[in-house]
This record gives C-alpha cells, sequence and structure tokens, in this order.
C-alpha cells in the first residue's frame, strides 16, 4: 500500500511540473485606455453654442448666455477606478467624481440647467472614448438623458466633449460639442 501511494504522488509530481498549462495563448494585452489627466481650457470659437440644448434642459436665459461667453479651465485626473473633474470659472465652480467601471450612482448634480438623478460612465469596446450617461429631470419636470462622450484628437492635444440630449416623449435629439485644449 506504502509503494502504491509513494507512486501516486510520483506521478502526480511528475504531472504538475511536466504539464503544459490550460492556456497555450499568450495573455491578451489590455488596450490601452484613453487617458483625459491634464488642465484644460475651453476653446468657445471651436465650440458649438450650448444654447439650444440648454434651453430643452431649462436653463435660465442668465445661464445659457453665461455657457455662451465664459472661457472655462477644467483639471481632469484619471485613475483606472475614476475621473474627478475639477471645472472653474468666473462664479463657477463644478466639481464631479465619475466611476469608471460601469455602475449606476445616485447623483443630485445640476448639469446645463437640468438635474441629474442617476449617472453612468463606461469606456468605448476600443477604450477611446468615455460614456458619460445622466438620467436628467428638467425644471419643468421632464425626464430624458444626457450623454457626454469624450475623446482626445490632435495627437492628445485637444479633448472633444460631444453632448447628446434625448427627452422622453420627445423624438428629436439634440447635441452641441465643446473643443478643449491642453495647457503646456
Amino acid at each position: 500500500m506504502r509503494h502504491f501511494l509513494l507512486h501516486s504522488l510520483a506521478a502526480l509530481a511528475w504531472l504538475s511540473v511536466f504539464t503544459p498549462t490550460q492556456s497555450s495563448a499568450a495573455p491578451q494585452p489590455e488596450p490601452d485606455k484613453l487617458n483625459l489627466t491634464g488642465a484644460w481650457t475651453l476653446d468657445l470659437k471651436a465650440s458649438t453654442s450650448l444654447e439650444a440644448l440648454m434651453t430643452r434642459m431649462g436653463a435660465s436665459f442668465l445661464e445659457r448666455k453665461y455657457a455662451a461667453w465664459t472661457t472655462l479651465t477644467a483639471v481632469l485626473h484619471q485613475t483606472e477606478k475614476v475621473l474627478t473633474i475639477d471645472a472653474r470659472g468666473p462664479g463657477f465652480a463644478l466639481d464631479e467624481t465619475l466611476y469608471l467601471d460601469g455602475r449606476s450612482y445616485q447623483s443630485n448634480l445640476q448639469v446645463l440647467g437640468a438635474t441629474s438623478v442617476n449617472t453612468t460612465t463606461v469606456w468605448s469596446t476600443d477604450y477611446q472614448q468615455l460614456l458619460e450617461t445622466h438620467q436628467i429631470k428638467t425644471k419643468e419636470g421632464k425626464e430624458g438623458q444626457l450623454i457626454i462622450k469624450r475623446y482626445l484628437t490632435d495627437d492628445g492635444k485637444s479633448l472633444v466633449a460631444i453632448y447628446s440630449l434625448q427627452l422622453n416623449a420627445e423624438t428629436a435629439e439634440i447635441s452641441a460639442r465643446q473643443i478643449w485644449h491642453k495647457q503646456a
């Protein structure tokens, strides 16, 4: 019996050393993720107006005009799990944390004249676009989605943010685009 046990252990040891691993293919590297970290300045001339989008979201006349002429700066800091956005302008401050794992979380953030009640942030399949989806409620009580798609252009020197708004029970989608340039 002891002899059988010793042979079994020896065979098991030999198999564990000389058996190839189950995966013979090399592990696939994760694609390079877009990295939005940096200090950015809004280029109002290169951007499209947010006025129509903000009107549909319920922003006041003063809020819409302020957005049309105010140059903002933003500092973005990205880690594996979160993206923090600190945007500033005269009389304006926005501090937002986006969770990059696709989780949905409640918020009470004021966004372009509406209230975001729920936010989800996910990567595109190639990790080159960050998609932030806000479930919103306008001041008039309408509900819908605001999607903000961010990606880099110009060898990472410019950040594009495309805002797309779709209100429930309305067929037309409205969008606007902001261009941000990286500060040297």
